[in-house]
């Protein structure tokens, strides 16, 4: 992509910024992984998925499972027939007793038995938050939210991860994250499937996404002197992907994991 179309598109990305899971706090470092599931109902059938699958969500709860799944489903993008379910924070070793644990509650054998007639294919991916070069502050709830990601190249090097880095420190120490109504924004790379590197960002409402003024890269030039600089770290950044995707999903209530005080 041209080197305007790349300053843009994080330019634009960067309004006030939020994640998927808002009980976790930029300064208590959560751990860093989230599960991820990608799940697409078969045609015709999303009244019947979206049925048992909260049956199933209520079933898990009930089961006293120890993870909260939140769902999502997108407003804005090019496929828009996907089911969005994550659930964070953990480590690798959480991971292995969760396997136990789904076992032990039977929770993918109901899945398997009541939801998965439904379901035509899945992804299932983990990520990885970066939180050292986020900005996470409480009250980012959404409901909306955009994530831009950009598909590595094959051989980028460790040039763009290390621009992403100084885009993201020179925003916390010069007061991006404070301007205006407050940015917040989360760093995600993807294990499974093609290299992926995504930030994501909260909104209220659709008015909410208006871009900011000044724009990241209007910030960023006057902090560097330049807009030439600025335009430098960009390329630099954008030098090492093939190209980028964003789809801004709506939070589902109904489909993530019940109160279980209620």
């Amino acid at each position: 992509m041209k080197k305007i179309t790349w300053i843009a598109v994080f330019a634009a990305m960067v309004l006030p910024l939020g994640a998927f899971a808002d009980q976790h706090v930029e300064a208590e470092q959560p751990a860093p992984l989230t599960d991820v599931w990608m799940i697409v109902p078969k045609a015709g059938m999303d009244a019947k998925f979206t049925e048992a699958a909260k049956k199933h969500m209520a079933f898990r709860a009930k089961a006293g499972e120890s993870r909260t799944w939140m769902a999502f489903r997108p407003v804005i993008g090019k496929k828009m027939n996907i089911v969005h379910f994550r659930a964070c924070c953990f480590d690798y070793a959480d991971q292995d007793a969760y396997i136990v644990e789904d076992e032990k509650l039977g929770l993918a054998a109901d899945w398997n038995k009541n939801v998965d007639p439904y379901v035509d294919h899945y992804h299932h991916y983990l990520e990885i938050n970066d939180w050292e070069n986020s900005h996470w502050p409480e009250g980012s709830n959404g409901p909306y939210y955009g994530a831009t990601s950009w598909f590595w190249k094959e051989g980028a090097g460790p040039g763009p991860s290390e621009v992403r880095k100084e885009f993201s420190q020179i925003a916390k120490n010069e007061g991006w994250g404070e301007a205006g109504d407050g940015h917040n924004w989360l760093w995600l790379e993807r294990i499974g499937g093609q290299p992926v590197l995504a930030i994501v960002s909260s909104f209220e409402s659709y008015a909410d996404m208006a871009p900011d003024e000044p724009s990241f890269f209007g910030f960023l030039s006057e902090k560097l002197g330049s807009a030439e600089k600025a335009s430098e770290m960009f390329a630099k950044f954008g030098a090492g992907f093939q190209s980028s995707d964003y789809t801004v999903w709506m939070y589902d209530a109904e489909l993530s994991s019940p109160n279980r005080e209620e």
